[in-house]
């Protein structure tokens, strides 16, 4: 999988990071990042086709280095959610789901939580990631959403914002090795149930106008902060 040389150009870029540098050793990243995700990415075609983000930050508006210090790459990822992977000096991140709901998303995931039959294939779901080592994100709400109330037998459920499932490993000697796409697609399948009750119950936001592109492109900025 990733060779110990992604791992030492991760740390060199986090010290020279600006676009100088990085033009210069654009092959190393390309070799010992790019390559292997997209090698990883072959072998999880049924799991959707792959989106893969580019490691320049947009510094137009926000003070970031200019430079990606993570390599993610999205997996099915569409409007309804999908499966991300993320390789950084943290570690190894795999996750799946829906990671920031517009407002109308969040409206019929809580419906649906509300509604008994389709809340059981929710917790089946969430049970089934659980079993395959992933862990449900935490709630973000302190109290019940509006229009709830916090006896609510799902409240737990109706507390959160980020409808996603993840793991982070450590940064270990297997992730070199190829077992490592193995343990990778054993996590994302887990989430396949999960991701299929999303695209079912939730959907696609249907407000015109909505960020979801942009979203989905911050996505690989935001993962390593927010989880």
């Amino acid at each position: 999988m990733w060779p110990p040389e992604a791992l030492e150009f991760l740390r060199e870029l986090e010290a020279n990071n600006d676009r100088d540098w990085f033009k210069a050793n654009r092959a190393r990243y390309d070799a010992h990042l790019l390559e292997p995700a997209r090698e990883l990415a072959e072998t999880l075609t049924d799991l959707g086709q792959p989106h893969f983000f580019r490691p320049y930050n947009d510094t137009r508006f926000h003070a970031r280095p200019p430079i990606k210090e993570q390599l993610g790459v999205a997996v099915g990822y569409g409007g309804a959610g999908g499966y991300y992977v993320e390789l950084s000096l943290d570690g190894l991140l795999v996750a799946a789901g829906l990671h920031q709901p517009a407002g109308d998303q969040l409206d019929r995931y809580r419906r649906a939580i509300d509604d008994g039959r389709r809340a059981a294939g929710f917790e089946r779901a969430v049970e089934h990631a659980e079993s395959a080592g992933l862990e449900l994100a935490r709630p973000e709400l302190k109290t019940a959403p509006r229009g709830y109330p916090t006896t609510h037998p799902r409240i737990r459920f109706l507390r959160l914002r980020e409808l996603t499932v993840s793991r982070r490993h450590a940064l270990e000697p297997w992730l070199h090795a190829p077992e490592a796409r193995g343990r990778i697609r054993t996590e994302l399948e887990g989430a396949r149930p999960l991701v299929t009750w999303l695209g079912e119950h939730v959907g696609p936001s249907q407000r015109s106008g909505d960020q979801r592109g942009r979203r989905a492109t911050n996505r690989s900025n935001q993962a390593s902060t927010r989880r």
